[in-house]
C-alpha cells in the first residue's frame, strides 16, 4: 500500500495541497482512503485516486492552473513497506490503474475546457466587431423586414385594383380578389422556401457543434 503527504499528493495532481484538504472535506476523497489521523494522516494512493475518479467533477472543480502538466513522465516510484510484494513479484490479482491516470484524466480535461472557452472568446470577439450576428437576432429581423414588405406588397394592391379596372374596364372587386389569391400563393411558396431554409442552417449547426464535440474528445 504506497502512501503520500499530502502535499506530495497534491504535487502528483497538480493542484495545491489546499484543494486535496478540500476534496478529504467534501468526502471526495474518503476517509477509508487515508492512512493515519489529523494532520499526519498520509494518502493511500491509489484509492484516493479512485475515489477522485468516481467523485470529481472536473469540468467544474478545477480551472486552467496547472494546464502544462507533463503527461508522458512516469509515475513517482513506489514506495515500499516492509512486508509488503515488490512490484516485480506476480501475483493473481487484476494489475491496479496506473497512479498518473487521474492526473493524466485532468490534464486533459483542462486542455478541452481551454479549447472550449478560446471558441467562446472568439465568437464574442466576432460578435462585438460587428462580423456577424447571433442566429436568433437574425432571424427576428429578417421576420420583421419581411412582414414589413407583405405589409407595403398588400397595402398598394387598393392602388392596383382600381388603376387596373379603369384600364380594362373589369369590376375592381374581381380585380382586387384575384390580386389577393395570387399573392397568397406567393407568400405560401416563400413561407416554405424560409422554414427549407432554416432548417438547413439547423442542421449545418449541429453537425458544426458535433465536430467541435469530437474534436474536444480527441
Amino acid at each position: 500500500m504506497s502512501t503520500e503527504t499530502k502535499t506530495e499528493f497534491a504535487a502528483r495532481c497538480n493542484v495545491s495541497p489546499g484543494r486535496v484538504s478540500q476534496w478529504i472535506a467534501a468526502g471526495k476523497i474518503k476517509q477509508t482512503s487515508l492512512s493515519g489521523e489529523g494532520r499526519s494522516a498520509k494518502i493511500v494512493i491509489a484509492e484516493a485516486l479512485a475515489d477522485l475518479k468516481r467523485n470529481l467533477d472536473i469540468t467544474q472543480s478545477i480551472g486552467l492552473n496547472g494546464l502544462g502538466t507533463k503527461l508522458n513522465g512516469g509515475p513517482p516510484p513506489p514506495i515500499s513497506l516492509p512486508g509488503a510484494p515488490s512490484p516485480e513479484t506476480p501475483s493473481n490479482q487484476s494489475e491496479p490503474a496506473r497512479p498518473d491516470d487521474t492526473a493524466e484524466q485532468i490534464a486533459k480535461e483542462r486542455l478541452a475546457l481551454a479549447k472550449i472557452q478560446t471558441r467562446r472568446a472568439e465568437r464574442e470577439e466576432a460578435l462585438a466587431d460587428g462580423r456577424y450576428m447571433v442566429r436568433e437576432d437574425a432571424e427576428a429581423q429578417i421576420a420583421r423586414t419581411a412582414s414589413m414588405v407583405l405589409t407595403t406588397v398588400e397595402s398598394g394592391f387598393n392602388g392596383m385594383a382600381d388603376a387596373l379596372a379603369a384600364e380594362f374596364g373589369i369590376p375592381r372587386r374581381d380585380v382586387l380578389h384575384t390580386l389577393n389569391k395570387s399573392f397568397r400563393a406567393v407568400r405560401e411558396a416563400a413561407t416554405r422556401a424560409f422554414a427549407e431554409k432554416a432548417a438547413a442552417i439547423a442542421k449545418a449547426e449541429a453537425d458544426v457543434h458535433e465536430d467541435e464535440e469530437e474534436d474536444d474528445q480527441d
